[in-house]
């Protein structure tokens, strides 16, 4: 009974999981340059392959759930996070139609596009300069531990969201 009630929000439970994981299983300090976006791998499945139960409403709160845990500025994370959103949902079909490992690539384009966007709108509010190591660690980072994440979603998808009769 319970379980029935949490199935159509397992995209929005796995997304919240991995914000939690990554804001307080990876410390900044320790894991600063290579230290991927698990967030942004989970909205990237969930909008392609689930876009009814992943939004802009789902990535800004995603956002800013990551923003409050990490003490960034509130709404930076967010603000990339529906871009990219909408970005996924505008070329979904694009997107799917790709093959696996290029999909790696297409998602390493987009944590640059979100870091970028981020280092952007903090270089208009504080001046600061542009951490290059950062921007080129963690695209790599989260394009290395993206199979297995998504192979998690794959198994968590299948096995939750699908109806009983396309399982055969």
């Amino acid at each position: 009974m319970m379980l029935s009630f949490l199935i159509p929000w397992l995209p929005a439970l796995t997304i919240l999981m991995a914000a939690v994981v990554q804001e307080m299983a990876l410390p900044l300090a320790a894991w600063s340059v290579f230290r991927p976006d698990l967030v942004l791998i989970c909205l990237f499945y969930w909008r392609l392959y689930r876009p009814d139960r992943c939004g802009p409403i789902l990535a800004l709160l995603a956002g800013l759930l990551v923003d409050v845990i990490s003490g960034a500025p509130l709404g930076l994370n967010a603000f990339s996070d529906i871009i990219l959103v909408l970005f996924i949902g505008r070329f979904g079909r694009l997107i799917r139609s790709i093959d696996f490992f290029y999909l790696l690539f297409v998602l390493s384009f987009l944590v640059c596009l979100s870091e970028g966007i981020q280092l952007a709108l903090a270089m208009l509010k504080w001046g600061s300069s542009v951490r290059w190591p950062l921007l080129m660690g963690r695209p790599v980072a989260t394009m290395l531990i993206a199979p297995m994440i998504i192979h998690i979603l794959v198994a968590i998808h299948q096995s939750w969201l699908e109806e009983p009769h396309a399982r055969r």
